[in-house]
């Protein structure tokens, strides 16, 4: 076992003890439970705001995790046409910046770099 997985494991069984703990308590505490219908409905206007900011979270987190995995598994999404690059089928030699056309320089056998705007390209 992985000790992602033991600190994962740990965290939910102290959650699942502060839950049951915080539920016990509010069964058997009068003034807890009176303290949570006055907060409660003095925050009528809080809560749906807060569900709802809530669920757009949640949901947003959803669709930028599964766009991400779309394309690190290498499918395109619905609706997107790929169409073939005009050119030739071979790639093109980079021995010039694309930018500022000026001569790369080798720095490692795949690495390169540009003289003029320093920035760097892989092969």
């Amino acid at each position: 076992m992985s000790r992602k997985a033991s600190v994962i494991g740990a965290q939910l069984a102290l959650n699942i003890f502060l839950a049951a703990w915080l539920s016990n308590e509010y069964i058997h505490n009068r003034f807890m439970q009176d303290y949570l219908v006055s907060t409660i409905s003095t925050m009528s206007f809080a809560i749906p705001v807060g569900i709802l900011a809530f669920a757009a979270i949640v949901g947003g987190s959803f669709s930028a995790y599964s766009r991400r995995h779309h394309i690190s598994t290498g499918r395109v999404a619905p609706g997107l046409k790929t169409e073939m690059f005009v050119g030739p089928e071979e790639p093109a030699i980079l021995d010039t910046c694309p930018f500022c056309s000026a001569p790369l320089k080798n720095i490692s056998e795949n690495r390169f770099q540009c003289r003029k705007c320093r920035r760097y390209f892989k092969k």
